[in-house]
C-alpha cells in the first residue's frame, strides 16, 4: 500500500528529497562512470543485456525483461540493435514457436569479456564515494529493492494472464449465448419464407381420381 502523503501534501515538492529522483540520479551516475571507462560503443543497459544472455543463453526476450528490468518496448528495440551489430543471435525457441531464444555471438562474447573489468571498475568507483562502513548496507538495500521489484513484476505478469483467460473464457461464453439465442430467430425466419413461398404457389389442385 502506498504511504500515506497528507501530512507533507502543503508542502512544496523537492527533488532533493524525492526517492524517484535520486534513484535516477544514481542511476545516471552509474551510466556515467560506465561511459568513462569502456566508451561510446557499449551503454551500461546493453553491458547488462550481453551479461543476463550470459549468465543463461536461450533465454527470450520475455526473460530478458524480468532478469534486467528493462521494459519490452526498450528492450526490442537494444536487441534489434544488438543483432544487427552481430552482437546477438536469436531463433525461434524450440518449445516455443511464438517466441525467440537469444544466444551471445563470437563478437557479444569478446565484447563483453573486454567490457567486465570496466563494469566492475566502474562498480568500485560509485562504492568509493561512500564511506566504507555504509558500502554494504547500500549494496543490501539495492538488493532488496530489486529482488522486491521483481516479485512486483512476477505477481502483475500472472495477474495480467489470469485476466486475459478469463476474458477470454467471458468472451467465448458470451458468443456461445448469442449463438443459442439467434438459432430460433434463425428458425423462425426460414419457416416464415416457406409459408410465404407456399402462399405464393396457391392452394394446391387435387388430383382427378382415375375411374
Amino acid at each position: 500500500m502506498a504511504r500515506s502523503m497528507s501530512d507533507s501534501e502543503s508542502e512544496p515538492f523537492r527533488l532533493a528529497s524525492s526517492v524517484s529522483h535520486l534513484l535516477h540520479r544514481a542511476e545516471q551516475l552509474a551510466g556515467d562512470r560506465f561511459t568513462q571507462l569502456v566508451g561510446e560503443s557499449l551503454t551500461l543497459r546493453q553491458f547488462a543485456v550481453l551479461a543476463a544472455i550470459s549468465e543463461q543463453p536461450g533465454l527470450s526476450q520475455s526473460d530478458l525483461v524480468r532478469a534486467t528490468g528493462i521494459d519490452r518496448s526498450t528492450l526490442a528495440d537494444l536487441m534489434n540493435r544488438l543483432v544487427k551489430r552481430g552482437m546477438v543471435d536469436r531463433k525461434e525457441s524450440p518449445s516455443d514457436g511464438r517466441a525467440y531464444s537469444v544466444s551471445l555471438a563470437p563478437l557479444g562474447a569478446s565484447t563483453l569479456r573486454n567490457a567486465t573489468q570496466h563494469a566492475r571498475a566502474a562498480d568500485a568507483a560509485i562504492l568509493d564515494l561512500l564511506p566504507r562502513a555504509k558500502r554494504r548496507s547500500f549494496l543490501g538495500t539495492l538488493t532488496k529493492l530489486s529482488k522486491l521489484a521483481e516479485e512486483a513484476a512476477e505477481k502483475a505478469e500472472k495477474q495480467a494472464r489470469k485476466l486475459a483467460k478469463r476474458q477470454a473464457r467471458d468472451a467465448q461464453k458470451a458468443k456461445k449465448q448469442e449463438s443459442a439465442e439467434a438459432k430460433p430467430q434463425v428458425e423462425g425466419q426460414k419457416t416464415k419464407k416457406r409459408e410465404k413461398a407456399e402462399a405464393a404457389k396457391g392452394p394446391r389442385t387435387p388430383r382427378k381420381q382415375r375411374s
